[in-house]
């Protein structure tokens, strides 16, 4: 595989990085990593308007990050693929463990100041 081949994986990850890169679809991503859900129940469950909630699910259902099945009259989407829910747990993880060691550096810094 040569770097042709390497250039375009970089490519379809930054345009996946790029979808994901909204807390609402994070909040979505992470909402549907327990299962299939609606529109409406992500509408309850991230506090967000159905039409925006709708639009986001439409951009990654366009990039293939989630799909869709129908029954009756509700739609249900689920993630594409459960590597996509534990690569944003990771990133997430990294993250809370940042935010740890900062608060735990000004916690550090504020005592010091009071001595």
């Amino acid at each position: 595989m040569g770097k042709d081949f390497d250039m375009e994986i970089y490519e379809l990850q930054a345009e996946v990085s790029k979808t994901l890169a909204h807390p609402l679809r994070l909040a979505i991503l992470h909402s549907l990593k327990d299962g299939e859900k609606t529109v409406n129940d992500l509408t309850e469950i991230t506090g967000a308007s159905q039409s925006n909630v709708s639009q986001h699910l439409a951009l990654m259902r366009q990039r293939e990050i989630v799909k869709t099945r129908k029954d009756g009259s509700n739609i249900y989407y689920r993630v594409a693929s459960p590597k996509i829910s534990q690569a944003c747990d990771m990133v997430r993880e990294v993250l809370m463990e940042q935010l740890s060691q900062r608060r735990e550096i000004a916690k550090t810094h504020l005592s010091k100041g009071d001595e």
